[in-house]
């Protein structure tokens, strides 16, 4: 029996993963999200469609580094074979998490770094086990200023998304150098631009233009998860550390090759989970 735990499966690409994987019957699988009426309505449904009863729900607003750490310590949470950060939002108006950290930031980075790291201190994730990091090629054309993460000096929320993307990508790198003595994989993928509810959060204004462009240039969802699935079929499992597209190892922009950007921001974010670990 494998056991998935993966954050943000109630829709999209993670909701789909979800139906694929629980197709097996030897498959159990946990679902983070923040939504709890969402949850139990994605689970029924899944459990329906699948026929896979080992599909179950906690709600958890990954955004909140103190709920994320609850999460994790209060639950009886399963050894885990394959840990998927999916969970991601945009915000063109400024928000802040519970915590006061800027909310794209909180959820996109932060929520896969905590999450990640409190699982890893309570030994949830196996040795030869894989994570699996949802990017996206947003990432391209931006950098990091590693002095202001949370963008105080000036904020726009399209950067805000790409930046945290890229954030995804160095956080890959790192993690992948610390777990590789555990035979644990950490590779990250970018999805495609796929036609999803993502960004359904905002004004009306950017759900137009976000809409608009769904219906004229997005992949369905089908598409959009096969690069997930090939991660988690990958029976070999020798591969760590790469950001895939289109179910292969591609490029990624310089600043998120570099060892040094992945070091100062692992050392950052570090500093904002100590006190709960």
């Amino acid at each position: 029996m494998k056991n998935f735990f993966i954050t943000g499966g109630t829709s999209g690409i993670g909701y789909n993963c979800v139906k694929y994987i629980a197709k097996d019957h030897n498959n159990r699988v946990l679902i983070i999200s923040s939504n709890k009426e969402k949850g139990k309505l994605a689970v029924a449904k899944l459990r329906k469609l699948t026929k896979n009863n080992n599909i179950n729900f906690l709600q958890c607003d990954l955004s909140s580094i103190k709920e994320t750490n609850r999460l994790i310590y209060n639950n009886q949470i399963f050894k885990i074979d394959v840990l998927i950060n999916n969970a991601g939002a945009i915000y063109f108006t400024k928000q802040f998490s519970n915590e006061n950290i800027e909310k794209t930031f909180a959820l996109n980075h932060m929520g896969y770094f905590s999450i990640t790291n409190f699982l890893l201190k309570k030994n949830l994730i196996k040795n030869g086990a894989k994570i699996i990091n949802v990017a996206s090629g947003a990432h391209w054309g931006v950098d990091i200023d590693l002095n202001d993460l949370q963008m105080k000096v000036k904020y726009n929320g399209w950067l805000a998304y790409k930046k945290s993307k890229l954030c995804n990508i160095l956080f890959t790198r790192k993690l992948s150098k610390l777990l590789i003595q555990r035979q644990i994989s950490v590779n990250c993928l970018h999805p495609g631009f796929v036609k999803t509810d993502f960004g359904k959060n905002n004004f009306f204004i950017f759900k137009f233009f976000l809409g608009l462009a769904m219906k004229f240039m997005a992949i369905n969802v089908d598409e959009g998860t096969k690069t997930l699935l090939h991660l988690i079929n990958d029976k070999k499992n020798n591969v760590t550390g790469e950001y895939f597209y289109k179910e292969k190892p591609s490029p990624s922009s310089s600043f998120s090759q570099d060892m040094n950007n992945a070091e100062k921001l692992w050392n950052e974010s570090y500093k904002l989970i100590k006190m709960y670990l």
